[in-house]
């Protein structure tokens, strides 16, 4: 099954996309009132020093430097500053690019809405034209893969985004040439065991591994308690803590039955809980029933750790800030443009906390940079070797949000 989507005005056909009546929230405007230039290095400093409104108010927007670029969309978002549209070059007048998304529904489920989402919102959030159409491959075997693939081609396609497991990754490499430049978000190049990667594949997956790694440094070696469970991701974090060599006094599998009656047993592990660090490689909705459970107990855990697979505002909600005060979690998502963070909020996309959709996004931007188009970054990440490159970070949970552990 196709389904295809071709917008102007979100209806009509080979048009541009736009969202009827967006209301952009208040912006503060800065203005150059010091009539003196600003090169690269004088630009540098002011970033260095903190002095961000100097260095807006002094950005000349001839100036082609990504990386600056990149460093000036961050503060734009990050203190909510103003500059007009005409400052950034756009994409409005290039030629228009057909992106397709292939997606094994039967496998991936709700992450085909995501895929499409996330699109739609870097797309219309850019004022581009642009052919979006999704091919659902079904499964991950190996000929329905290549079929679809192939017909991707076949409609001469300028790029893939290819919502994948692992397993698909290695069953499109087995029988099919990667023509196109072709984009993983959900797998991350370690996890790949096929040493012949085309360089028109690249991938956007989150390094769990390096996470696991901060956390078991974060530690420092203590004794700790371990929660996993049977899902993929579980299995593999599990994996992971012990190939990086954290101390385990205690681990146990957490079904969603156990989670709703974790209490009952719970006394039993009190004296192991006590003053230790519980790593938990547990998804959101299990860790917002058990912490509230561990919260009666006398003696509590020293801290929480977590990889990326808790970094959700659902959290905050599950949880009372009593029984995540020492909850830290290794977060990779960076910040993006507000008005992509607006448009995804229209579509249904998260690329605040939602990692699938922030790495769709910049895999969306790296298409049209390697295109050659003229374009302010969104996002500061870069692409190495095939692999996006994120800056894991540590947080912790506060009141009513999370904040960067410095």
């Amino acid at each position: 099954m196709r389904i295809f989507l071709y917008f102007l005005s979100l209806c009509f056909l080979w048009g541009k996309s736009y969202i009827i009546s967006p209301l952009p929230t208040p912006r503060q405007e800065v203005l150059d009132i010091v009539n003196q230039d600003c090169n690269i290095q004088c630009l540098q400093k002011f970033y260095e020093q903190q002095e961000y409104f100097s260095f807006v108010a002094k950005f000349d927007s001839k100036l082609k430097d990504q990386d600056l670029r990149a460093k000036l969309t961050g503060i734009l978002s990050e203190l909510n500053l103003f500059m007009s549209e005409s400052f950034f070059e756009n994409i409005q007048n290039s030629k228009k690019i057909k992106i397709a998304l292939l997606v094994p529904r039967d496998v991936v489920g709700r992450y085909s809405a995501i895929g499409i989402n996330a699109i739609l919102a870097y797309l219309t959030s850019r004022d581009v034209t642009y052919l979006f159409e999704v091919f659902d491959s079904k499964n991950e075997e190996l000929e329905a893969l290549h079929q679809t693939y192939e017909e991707i081609k076949q409609k001469k396609f300028d790029c893939v985004v290819a919502m994948l497991t692992q397993n698909g990754v290695e069953k499109l490499l087995e029988d099919t040439e990667i023509a196109l430049p072709t984009y993983v978000p959900t797998v991350n190049k370690k996890q790949v065991m096929s040493k012949n990667i085309p360089e028109k594949l690249f991938f956007g997956g989150i390094d769990y591994e390096e996470q696991i790694k901060i956390l078991y440094d974060f530690a420092k070696t203590e004794e700790i308690v371990e929660y996993d469970d049977a899902s993929n991701i579980g299995n593999w974090l599990k994996s992971l803590s012990q190939k990086v060599g954290f101390n385990v006094i205690f681990g146990e599998s957490i079904t969603n039955e156990r989670a709703a009656k974790f209490s009952q047993d719970l006394k039993n592990q009190e004296e192991i809980l006590a003053n230790r660090d519980v790593l938990l490689n547990i998804p959101v909705i299990k860790t917002g029933l058990i912490l509230p459970q561990i919260g009666f107990l006398e003696e509590k855990p020293k801290r929480f750790l977590s990889t990326q697979i808790n970094y959700n505002p659902s959290l905050l909600m599950l949880v009372k800030p009593k029984d995540r005060a020492q909850f830290f979690i290794v977060n990779a998502i960076g910040r993006t443009n507000n008005y992509l963070l607006g448009y995804g909020l229209l579509l249904g996309s998260d690329f605040q906390y939602d990692w699938v959709s922030y790495s769709i996004g910049i895999g969306v931007e790296i298409f049209f940079l390697n295109r050659g188009e003229k374009i302010s970054k969104f996002f500061s990440e870069t692409l190495e070797n095939g692999q996006i490159q994120y800056a894991n970070k540590i947080y912790r949970t506060y009141k009513n949000g999370f904040r960067e552990v410095k």
